[in-house]
């Protein structure tokens, strides 16, 4: 009897055993579970924080905007006034000697001298002065004013002078006295247009039109009337009427003036209807190799002998050329016909900085082979007449200049507030960056709130009979239930060993 209860105890203890093994495998595997979970939600942390030290890092590699302020180099000196002067710029291409003793070509869009020689000295200019009147007239004045001839103006309606013989008191619209004076070259309307845009002050107009050269950094004229008669203190230079050209060239109608052939002025309150032509001769007689031909003008004087401005536009590039004192005006047409074949043929134009905010954008005219990596640059502060406060960048190509840009001081403004702006989102980004760090260097016990990612569907467990449960409350279930059965068997040890 004895054995018998030793042998059924022996087999109790041994299911209790089991059970207690059981159940210790059920509640281990619970933290185990737990711990794995937290690892995951660490690694998800730490994963955060080196994504935002890399935002960080990206933000710290992006430049700071600077600009630079070195001082502008000025071309030294140039070459002998009795040879081309743009010759002696190392790399430049090779211009032949021409006929006229003095010359410039000059790129209308950069305002870069192509092609240069004696382009300084001062001559003469005879009607070509009359381009200089033409645009303050634009500027100034409205096409449709009516415009009374007087005492000034009709004075110059004498033999020997071009002119449309005008009549104190004759009536014209000032565009049709533009057509007279830019075809006809009539000198009796171009200082009747002056007066009229002096304010009925012909002198007043003669300051204007220093005024407006020095303005457009004419470099030695001096303009003694508004019509280009003989006057040994009326003198320009072929590179200052490049820029006069230049700047008229952004009126419209001031190339429609220059490129038109025949106009007819109606008939006024006192004589018939004139019709006169241009006297530029590619109006009517285009050059051999030589297209996309705007206009020009003309001009003559025995003092100045021929000269002559003409304008070219093709393949996106506008080239002025200049010629003056040429003995023939086929000299003069031949020069030019050289200078603007040279200019299309040698010379491209590169734009190394176009951005929006630029008031001028940074192109250069350059030697057609030349690789604009070669093309260096500064930049300094600077007033400028129509600009204000800018900043200036001057493109060279050894020591000649091959182009600029301007940058106004409202548009640097901008350009600071943006800067700003990008340093504050940059401050933004470390501050992340630097939370990230403290949050992964946090001591085990403290908790860590962090904003999980979206999971995938949580794992299942199937049970006897295909019944599918959640895989975490599975182990809870089954850990209370190793609890519950614990405290079971407890209890029946307990009744065993009474009863023993």
């Amino acid at each position: 009897m004895k054995s018998g209860k030793k042998t059924g105890m022996a087999g109790i203890m041994k299911r209790v055993l089991v059970l207690l093994t059981t159940a210790a495998v059920v509640m281990t595997a619970v933290p185990a579970m737990a711990e794995e979970e937290n690892a995951g939600a660490a690694s998800a942390a730490q994963s955060t924080a080196a994504a935002a030290q890399d935002t960080a890092s990206v933000a710290e590699a992006v430049p700071a905007v600077t600009y630079a302020m070195d001082k502008k180099t000025n071309p030294q000196p140039f070459a002998e006034e009795t040879v081309v002067q743009t010759n002696g710029y190392e790399g430049w291409p090779k211009g032949r000697e021409i006929n006229s003793d003095y010359a410039c070509l000059m790129d209308a869009d950069t305002g870069v001298v192509l092609y240069g020689k004696k382009k300084d000295g001062a001559t003469p200019p005879a009607s070509i002065t009359k381009i200089m009147t033409c645009l303050l007239a634009l500027e100034n004045g409205k096409l449709d004013d009516q415009v009374t001839m007087t005492e000034t103006g009709t004075a110059f309606a004498v033999d020997g002078s071009s002119n449309l013989y005008t009549k104190v008191g004759e009536v014209f619209t000032l565009r049709d006295m533009l057509y007279g004076m830019m075809l006809k070259s009539a000198n009796d309307i171009a200082t009747q247009v002056g007066e009229y845009i002096g304010g009925g002050s012909i002198d007043h107009f003669i300051e204007m039109m220093n005024d407006k050269a020095k303005e457009l950094g004419c470099r030695n004229t001096h303009f003694a009337n508004a019509c280009g008669m003989p006057n040994d203190e009326h003198l320009t230079t072929a590179y200052d009427m490049c820029l006069i050209t230049q700047a008229a060239l952004k009126y419209d109608m001031f190339r429609e003036l220059i490129g038109t052939y025949q106009y007819t002025i109606p008939a006024t309150n006192m004589t018939e209807a004139r019709s006169f032509t241009n006297h530029h001769h590619w109006l009517e007689t285009p050059s051999d190799g030589v297209s996309g031909f705007v206009g020009g003008k003309t001009g003559y004087t025995d003092a100045a002998l021929n000269t002559l401005v003409s304008v070219v536009e093709r393949d996106g590039r506008t080239l002025i050329a200049v010629t003056m004192h040429a003995n023939g005006s086929d000299l003069c047409l031949d020069d030019t016909g050289y200078l603007i074949r040279y200019g299309y043929k040698y010379f491209k134009n590169v734009t190394l900085d176009d951005a929006p905010d630029l008031d001028r954008k940074g192109i250069v005219s350059i030697p057609a082979d030349l690789d604009p990596s070669q093309v260096t640059s500064t930049t300094e502060e600077m007033n400028m007449s129509g600009y204000g406060d800018v900043l200036f960048t001057q493109y060279m190509f050894g020591e000649k200049k091959v182009g600029s840009s301007i940058l106004t001081k409202a548009a640097l403004a901008e350009r600071e507030r943006a800067a700003a702006e990008s340093a504050a989102a940059l401050s933004r980004a470390e501050a992340l960056a630097a939370a990230s760090s403290a949050a992964e260097s946090v001591p085990e016990e403290t908790y860590i709130i962090v904003t999980p990612e979206p999971t995938k569907a949580a794992e299942q467990v199937i049970l006897p009979l295909g019944i599918t449960m959640d895989r975490t409350l599975f182990l809870v279930i089954a850990g209370l239930s190793g609890m519950i059965l614990l405290g079971l068997i407890s209890i029946i040890i307990t009744l065993l060993v009474r009863r023993r």
